[in-house]
C-alpha cells in the first residue's frame, strides 16, 4: 500500500513518454496563398512582402541569370524517445528572371527527387590513397629522430 503512490508515478511517467509530439518547421505552405502572385508582373520585392524571408535561395544563377526562392515546410512525428519521422514534406520553387520578376511557380513533392549536378569540382593538390594518408607523416619523424642519435 505504501509504494502505490510511487506505482502512480511510474505509471503516469511511462504513460506520458508514448505521447505523440508534432513539430512544424518552416512556412507552413497552403498552396492558394501562392496563387496570389502575379506571374510576368510581381517582383522579388512584392513577393517577399506577401511571404516574407525564403527558407534558402539559389547560390548560383541558372542558363537565364535568373534565380529561385524555396520555402520549405515539414511536418514531423515524434514518439516518445524514438528519431522524429517526416509525415509531410513541401516546398514552393519561386523561380525569378535577371529582372527580379517571377517568371515560374511550382510545388516540389516529397517524393519528387530534385535534380542534383552530376560534375565534379576539380581540388588542387597531390591525390593520397589511404596507405599514403595515413603513414604520409611517418618521414618527418623519422629524419627528426635519425638526425640526433648521429
Amino acid at each position: 500500500m505504501r509504494y502505490l503512490p510511487l506505482l502512480f508515478f511510474l505509471l503516469s511517467l511511462f504513460l506520458c513518454s508514448c505521447e505523440k509530439a508534432v513539430i512544424n518547421r518552416g512556412y507552413v505552405l497552403e498552396m492558394a496563398d501562392f496563387t496570389k502572385i502575379s506571374i510576368g508582373k510581381d517582383d522579388a520585392c512584392e513577393v517577399y512582402q506577401k511571404f516574407g524571408s525564403p527558407t534558402m535561395r539559389s547560390c548560383v544563377k541558372d542558363e537565364k541569370d535568373g534565380y529561385s526562392w524555396f520555402y520549405v515546410s515539414k511536418r514531423l512525428e515524434k514518439n516518445g524517445f524514438l528519431d522524429p519521422k517526416i509525415v509531410n514534406q513541401r516546398t514552393v520553387v519561386i523561380t525569378f528572371d535577371r529582372n527580379d520578376i517571377v517568371c515560374s511557380v511550382k510545388e516540389i513533392k516529397r517524393d519528387t527527387d530534385v535534380p542534383v549536378v552530376s560534375g565534379k569540382t576539380k581540388t588542387k593538390g597531390k591525390t593520397k590513397g589511404v596507405f599514403g594518408e595515413t603513414f604520409a607523416g611517418l618521414g618527418k619523424y623519422w629524419k627528426r629522430y635519425s638526425k640526433s642519435d648521429k
